[in-house]
């Protein structure tokens, strides 16, 4: 590929720095499919610039995207990372495929426009929430003849995010898990061994002795199942991922429960979009994990006196499938909800709380989360996020 015309030249030079700001930034917080991506994009344009006879300046590049048959067009809607392009007192511009379909326009940014100005001006910020996602921002100021005007990548990190998380979970189980287990072992053994030497004693000391004994054999063992309960977490295998559609999903889930005799005082309401797209998913492992919160849900209303109500709906945005499940049960205490997903917590008299931690890791495993969202239509609302297959 030769960049023969000043204006390709232009943007191909720019484009050249923006990929090489973004390899650094990517090697740096070790996102290293992003940095190959970077390196084989800077790779092609070097190639092209080195190809071509004469280098010059040339104008923004917003104004080279005119037109669907230019081939710098065609050739930066390849780029799988969205681009916009923003000259000082205008408004922000998608340049390629990627940023269209981030922001849902075709040219000038509307939504999400306050988010994105304000993280282009300087001093920018090197990250961005939007639409529920966190972005890696890259900024490259660009001096040309027409005028300066800056040119940002977004790079999701939100599934990098959450992998990190759900590994440095699953690390912590393991190391605890292998350390408790280690020191509870031998003491229950010990104890056991103990009240066996005072089983011929009759007289009140010994008595007491055994009673203590059998005591700390029976927490013992009651700590060590539950320290099993949580090491299960960190022996969850890798997702296998294979298209499916959340709607379908879903409702086989949901037969377990409305063919159960026992839940016949339970209302399932349902509401599944029709245009909800595939996504990537391990349907075994999400199924457990939309059987656990709707578990919950249903042990929640237990004590309704009236209506048994649990609502189940599935939607989409642009970049997520989200499924919804609310009850009207009783609802969970502010003090809880702060920590809620926070290992070893659990609103229920004798639960572990492995469930519903096991239904978020379940969810952050395949990119996704599982979150606790407000709902004045119902008492407790938990709703599932999983990327839209690309």
């Amino acid at each position: 590929m030769a960049f023969e015309s000043r204006p390709l030249r232009a943007l191909a030079l720019v484009a050249l720095i923006l990929s090489a700001a973004f390899t650094c930034d990517a090697l740096m917080k070790a996102l290293w499919a992003n940095a190959a991506i970077g390196m084989l994009i800077g790779t092609i344009l070097f190639a092209g610039l080195m190809s071509a006879q004469r280098r010059s300046v040339a104008a923004p590049i917003a104004s080279s995207v005119n037109g669907a048959a230019d081939p710098v067009h065609v050739f930066l809607d390849q780029i799988p990372l969205p681009l916009i392009s923003l000259v000082p007192g205008g408004m922000p511009q998608a340049v390629n495929r990627a940023a269209r379909t981030l922001f849902e326009t075709d040219d000038a940014i509307v939504r999400g426009r306050d988010a994105l100005l304000a993280a282009l001006t300087p001093p920018n910020e090197p990250r961005l929430d939007l639409f529920g996602r966190r972005y890696a921002l890259t900024v490259t100021e660009v001096q040309t003849q027409d005028g300066p005007f800056r040119l940002a990548t977004l790079t999701d990190v939100q599934s990098e995010l959450h992998r990190a998380e759900a590994a440095t979970l699953r690390d912590t189980l393991q190391v605890l898990g292998h350390e408790i287990m280690n020191s509870l072992t031998p003491i229950s053994s010990l104890a056991d061994i103990a009240h066996d030497y005072l089983s011929p004693m009759q007289n009140e000391a010994a008595d007491k002795a055994r009673e203590a004994l059998s005591t700390l054999s029976r927490r013992s063992a009651s700590l060590t199942r539950f320290i099993e309960a949580y090491r299960s977490l960190a022996r969850l295998p890798p997702p296998q991922v294979q298209p499916v559609l959340p709607g379908r999903l879903v409702e086989d889930v949901l037969s377990f429960f409305t063919r159960n005799p026992a839940l016949n005082e339970v209302r399932f309401d349902r509401e599944i979009a029709e245009d909800v797209p595939w996504v990537a998913l391990d349907e075994a492992q999400v199924g457990q994990a939309l059987i656990n919160i709707l578990t919950n849900a249903v042990e929640a209303t237990e004590a309704n006196t009236g209506l048994r109500l649990i609502r189940v709906s599935v939607s989409h945005t642009a970049h997520d499938v989200v499924i919804r499940i609310a009850d009207n049960g009783q609802g969970i205490a502010e003090t809880v909800r702060a920590g809620l997903f926070m290992t070893f917590t659990t609103t229920k008299p004798h639960g572990s709380g492995t469930g519903l931690n096991l239904a978020r890791q379940i969810a952050l495993a395949h990119g996704g989360n599982l979150g606790l969202i407000e709902d004045p239509s119902a008492s407790t609302v938990f709703a599932f996020t999983f990327p839209v297959t690309g």
